[in-house]
């Protein structure tokens, strides 16, 4: 066979190529380098200097205090890490030479020396916190069973959805009054039942927050599933377990929910502080709670804080961790509707599914009701006097006004940075180190808890004298909120090697292409982050408490001073929280099906 003609003059030979070409024009870096690394510089900064040496710093003060607490947090960590591995059979070099009983036995330890490190406080805490950790696998579960249940209803669902707009404040002050109402009814007196009433409260609490966002995801993920020829015979085998075949085929969005319902759980604080008495407090207090007592403390040194806040930390790493197995080998797309397409598709529910959802759906709206009923009880009889004192409240107004700018910018800033850094990094080959580094360093700043980092960076803002102002609460949630965004969106900018959409990244573009490629291949993860971060801002309450002053209040912190005086005070409470909860309620009903759900379970999931 004849080679390729090419052709020789003057030193120089070409050859003509006999096949299609196909694939980046101009390989090797882009000319404009430096235009993406400028681009990119504001996310550096801003992790960086907010989020990525404070806890570098909050690390070696820990050391320095309290050098046991991070000693046996690392032997327990060791030892997790290398029992889970012997448990999926995929161990390291260096574990795999370690018999489970030494390993067993290192946690045991390190368990026991932290323990004792921790003191009797602070040790309960932490059982405490483990047990909402496993209250959280436990709403996994249910969330499970019921978007499987009522997958084919197409509006019951919806109320389901309302309380994850709702803050935790406000959670806190409807599940209150309910229990306190309750308790009363019940005739309970003993303190004894009153701290178990409080902390079923608390869980009730956390169910009624995240159980519909948790439920929709998953809702979302059986549809996509159902509509893949490819996947839905898996879905309906008869050879194992229904939950098991569900937890398998829907491993990356267990990931992302996982994720976000285990950090919570592990962060438990403003529900705690406005939703139980102060004199029951320490008797029913998360970690979190138990580290903001120790940093607020003067007597106590910022040291002792800081490594108090450590085993935390290690908790959430390791609970990311253990959620991100096996997730890479979902190469599949999870696009799907969040409706099923054509009236053909559709079939009526069953009367008793329906009745199932009405049930549902009309518990998620109980709290809400409860509000507004203790709204409408004004001290002179019912009437709206409530509602109206709260509005004309000047107090009030400014705090929300506060918050308002503070949660755009904020939200402003986090879109604008993310959205560079996530284009380089989805242009990075899956298999080149960086790409891999990258992920991981985001996935570790992503679940950070804050207590790893608001210590040095409110002792930074007092030296300086910035307290009491909006640009720091505004800097402070963007550097928490990026890793997040830069992970989603990132997601949702990869393509199949070898695809057009692949091609588009490695190619020269300019600003306008590549703001159209962005727009084309991540609008709904775009729309779904800014919605995310400024529902997240706005019901922020534990940055806002260590962070700003009276200058800078936000309204989660109005409420938290109203509820001091809980029986007093219970009509404007509760009107505040509902004037409050409008906004991010409406956002979230408005954006839900169109942008939220197609973000988070779409391209952020590959």
């Amino acid at each position: 066979m004849a080679g390729s003609p090419d052709f020789q003059a003057n030193g120089l030979r070409l050859e003509l190529a006999t096949r299609r070409m196909r694939g980046p024009l101009v390989a090797g870096s882009h000319p404009r380098r430096w235009v993406g690394l400028a681009a990119g510089l504001p996310a550096t900064v801003l992790t960086v200097s907010l989020v990525a040496v404070p806890v570098v710093w909050t690390v070696v003060i820990a050391v320095r205090a309290r050098p046991l607490v991070v000693g046996s947090c690392l032997l327990v960590a060791f030892g997790a890490v290398g029992l889970t591995q012997l448990a999926r059979h995929r161990c390291f070099s260096g574990i795999r030479l370690v018999p489970w009983p030494i390993l067993l036995a290192v946690v045991v330890v390190g368990l026991w020396a932290l323990g004792g490190a921790l003191g009797r406080d602070g040790s309960w805490a932490y059982l405490r916190t483990l047990v909402w950790v496993l209250f959280g696998v436990v709403l996994l579960a249910v969330a499970m069973g019921i978007a499987w249940w009522g997958r084919d209803s197409r509006w019951l669902w919806r109320p389901l959805i309302v309380p994850f707009g709702i803050s935790a404040v406000v959670s806190g002050v409807a599940f209150r009054l309910i229990f306190q109402y309750l308790g009363d009814r019940l005739g309970i007196e003993s303190v004894g039942v009153y701290r178990f009433w409080f902390a079923a409260m608390l869980g009730f609490a956390f169910l009624w927050t995240w159980l519909g966002f948790v439920t929709g995801l998953f809702r979302a993920g059986i549809h996509a599933v159902e509509t893949d020829p490819a996947r839905v015979g898996d879905l309906h085998r008869t050879d194992k377990p229904l939950p098991l075949r569900l937890y398998v085929l829907l491993r990356p969005v267990v990931l992302i929910v996982g994720l976000a319902v285990g950090v919570a759980a592990a962060r438990v604080f403003d529900v705690v502080l406005i939703g139980v008495p102060g004199s029951m407090q320490y008797q029913v207090d998360s970690a979190t709670v138990h580290w903001w007592r120790l940093a607020v403390d003067s007597d106590v040194d910022a040291g002792v804080a800081a490594a108090y806040g450590f085993p935390l930390a290690v908790l959430v790493g390791f609970l990311a961790w253990l959620l991100q197995h096996d997730v890479g080998k979902h190469r599949t797309s999870w696009s799907a509707p969040t409706e099923r397409a054509g009236p053909a598709a559709w079939q009526p529910p069953k009367p008793l599914r329906v009745l199932g959802m009405l049930t549902v759906s009309g518990v998620a709206l109980f709290p809400i009701v409860a509000l507004i009923l203790t709204m409408l009880q004004d001290r002179n009889g019912w009437g709206f006097g409530a509602l109206t004192r709260m509005w004309r409240d000047p107090a009030l107004l400014r705090s929300l006004e506060t918050t308002a700018w503070v949660a755009v910018l904020a939200t402003l800033v986090v879109v604008a940075a993310a959205v560079p850094v996530a284009y380089r990094l989805a242009a990075l080959r899956p298999s080149r180190p960086a790409a891999g580094i990258a992920v991981v360093f985001l996935v570790v700043l992503s679940v950070l808890p804050v207590q790893s980092y608001l210590g040095p960076v409110n002792a930074f803002i007092d030296s300086y004298g910035l307290s009491g102002t909006r640009i720091p609460l505004i800097l402070l949630h963007a550097a928490a909120g990026l890793p997040v965004a830069i992970l989603v969106l990132r997601g949702a900018l990869l393509a199949p090697p070898g695809s057009p959409a692949a091609d588009a990244l490695h190619g020269l573009a300019g600003p306008g292409t590549i703001a159209r490629r962005v727009l084309t291949s991540a609008g709904p993860a775009l729309a779904a982050v800014a919605v995310l971060e400024f529902i997240q801002v706005w019901n922020d309450f534990v940055i806002g408490l260590l962070i700003s002053g009276a200058g800078a209040t936000p309204w989660s912190l109005l409420l938290w001073g109203e509820a001091r005086q809980f029986g007093e005070n219970s009509a404007q409470l509760a009107a505040g929280a509902l004037i409050s909860a409008i906004l991010p309620v409406a956002l979230l009903l408005a954006t839900w099906r169109r942008w939220l759900v197609p973000g988070l379970t779409g391209g952020a999931l590959r």
